[in-house]
């Protein structure tokens, strides 16, 4: 589930309780699966001793850059997340210089560490980073015109656009009036720029909001202090089939696109 502003504030929030600059004393692997195609010995053997010297985010992935020039790089699916403190479902757990200690959990095991010597192996297949000026309304408008799918799981494509997921997609979506069945090249450039700018806003949005959680359940969403997002107040689509639309008061429809859970409003967004 976790999207780009919640790979973002994740991201932040370890650079802001120091994990950047400190030494890997030890790394143990609970769940082989996470590290392949290595080992977890192998995989422990490369990171040991090295220092994370950066936490960046593009899309969805996050990246530890090391001293050693390789990168980990950890996408974190379903239901990754990181904390400071030992919990149930650590799959992989970091002992840092200055006793510091960072916990892996994820009670899916969908999330996946790769430690790669050139972050390009796996980046160039992606699009431009949805908060990034590469991601431009210049270059958003030709992409969508040359193209003929459906809006929806277009812009779900991570080589159009990296960072967007379901929640986000169905609130840009809302926010900008389209249909998400809508036929890519039949958008006109008007409507295109005003989902544009909505994709913006919305992912803009969940980041200051650190991010949207969407119950209490053991796989939610939570921040690295264990706290859970607060963008869920602000969500217009998303998880509300049945309910009012805020704009205009008809009932949201809940559908299925692209074998994709999608919530929007038959009145605000025809086709």
């Amino acid at each position: 589930m976790p999207e780009l502003p919640e790979v973002e504030t994740i991201a932040r929030q370890l650079r802001a309780r120091g994990v950047e600059g400190k030494t890997i004393l030890s790394a143990k692997v609970c769940w082989a699966k996470m590290v392949e195609p290595l080992s977890i010995a192998a995989f422990s053997r490369a990171i040991e001793g090295t220092t994370i010297v950066q936490i960046s985010r593009v899309g969805k992935w996050m990246l530890f850059s090391l001293s050693s020039g390789q990168t980990i790089m950890i996408h974190l699916r379903m239901a990754g997340s990181f904390s400071m403190k030992q919990g149930s479902h650590d799959r992989l757990v970091l002992k840092l210089s200055d006793g510091l200690n960072l916990y892996y959990r994820d009670t899916r095991k969908f999330g996946r560490w790769k430690l790669v010597d050139d972050p390009n192996e796996i980046l160039s297949q992606l699009g431009p980073d949805a908060l990034t000026p590469a991601f431009s309304q210049t270059y958003f408008i030709e992409a969508m015109h040359k193209r003929h799918r459906m809006i929806k799981p277009l812009i779900l494509d991570q080589s159009i656009v990296a960072g967007l997921g379901n929640i986000y997609a169905d609130e840009a979506l809302w926010e900008s009036k389209v249909h998400p069945e809508r036929i890519s090249d039949s958008l006109t450039d008007a409507e295109l720029l005003a989902l544009f700018k909505a994709i913006k806003q919305v992912l803009t949005v969940g980041v200051n909001n650190r991010g949207t959680s969407l119950g209490d359940g053991k796989t939610n969403y939570r921040q690295v202090d264990g706290e859970t997002g607060e963008n869920r107040a602000v969500v217009n689509a998303y998880g509300r089939g049945g309910k009012p639309c805020p704009r205009c008061k008809n009932p949201l429809e809940k559908t299925v696109v692209a074998q994709r859970g999608t919530t929007f409003c038959p009145a605000c967004q025809t086709i």
